[in-house]
């Protein structure tokens, strides 16, 4: 079957964040007067949403109201960022310029926090998605599958013609869950959510390789 629709995930996928995640998370850690982490360790935080990077990054002892401030604070410093060390992933520019061209409707969904994917996808990659859309309360954030399947819906494709492209397990998952085709990525974010790659529908290794699978 042809693929009318290519859906990716944000960080780790189309876009190397993680140098700015790290030093928002510290600027929110020093602000709170709490501990710093190393990219390393933020790595192992990132692929199920800013809440739980939040809550891994702060003291466990915290009460519910100290993280959801701390939260709060580190999507405000988010926003209030340049964040000037982000870029994409080699080639992801051209493979979506190449996608659009062939008529591919492409959009991100992630679970990231709604305004910083539409500020990013905007940023370093304008003009190049249909839809960008990160965590909207109350739909459930991914592996839960409504936020995709409402997003094929609005691209106006169905989820047997729908690829969607990630790095962790978070994405896979996802995927299963709402019926579409999942390729994984192999220069993203799986440290702490490693993708299942042997039931995947591919697995790439340069971005190019996503017009493989136009069908």
């Amino acid at each position: 079957m042809a693929m009318k629709a290519f859906v990716f995930d944000m960080d780790g996928t189309i876009l190397h964040t993680l140098p700015d995640l790290t030093v928002v998370t510290n600027r929110t850690m020093e602000k709170l007067g709490y501990p710093l982490h190393t990219q390393e360790e933020v790595l192992t935080y990132v692929g199920n949403g800013a809440a739980r990077l939040v809550a891994q990054a702060c003291p466990a002892s915290l009460t519910d109201e100290e993280r959801a401030q701390a939260l709060a604070l580190w999507q405000q410093t988010y926003l209030d960022y340049d964040n000037d060390l982000t870029e994409p992933f080699p080639g992801i520019e051209e493979a979506l310029r190449e996608l659009r061209a062939r008529g591919i409707k492409t959009a991100v969904l992630s679970n990231k926090f709604d305004a910083a994917v539409q500020e990013l996808a905007e940023q370093y990659l304008p003009g190049l998605f249909d839809i960008a859309r990160g965590e909207i309360p109350p739909i459930p954030r991914k592996p839960h599958p409504d936020a995709l399947l409402k997003l094929i819906e609005d691209l106006g494709a169905t989820p047997e013609e729908t690829v969607y492209v990630g790095d962790t397990s978070v994405d896979a998952e996802t995927a299963f869950n709402a019926g579409t085709k999942i390729v994984g990525v192999s220069w993203g974010y799986d440290k702490a959510l490693p993708m299942p790659i042997e039931k995947l529908d591919g697995y790439i290794h340069t971005a190019s390789e996503l017009l493989d699978f136009i069908g």
